[in-house]
């Protein structure tokens, strides 16, 4: 189920034009922010629900991201068997604009 929303998703952004990988990356990686990190980081990723971190004070490498939300930590779950090593890295990758926006 999730990598065919994941297709719809970037075929729908195939379809639009000229986008760079990197933003496809970036647009994929906020919509499952959305769909899986919301609840407890918030769309801000200020939330702090249930221990969760603030996500704009990480200083995490994304090495350090993406291996934090595959394996989880601390009361967060691991993701690693949700979805897939591709999903992970874009929202690995879409944390670094929450700390932009921050």
């Amino acid at each position: 189920m999730n990598q065919v929303l994941a297709v719809i998703i970037l075929g729908s952004f195939w379809a639009c034009g000229d986008l760079s990988s990197q933003n496809l990356e970036e647009s994929e990686g906020k919509q499952i922010y959305k769909t899986y990190c919301v609840a407890c980081h918030g769309a801000n990723g200020k939330l702090k629900l249930n221990e969760a971190s603030d996500l704009t004070l990480s200083e995490m490498t994304l090495e350090e991201r993406i291996k934090n939300i595959s394996e989880g930590g601390s009361m967060m779950p691991a993701f690693a068997e949700v979805i897939t090593e591709e999903e992970i890295a874009a929202v690995a990758v879409y944390l670094d604009e929450l700390k932009e926006s921050n």
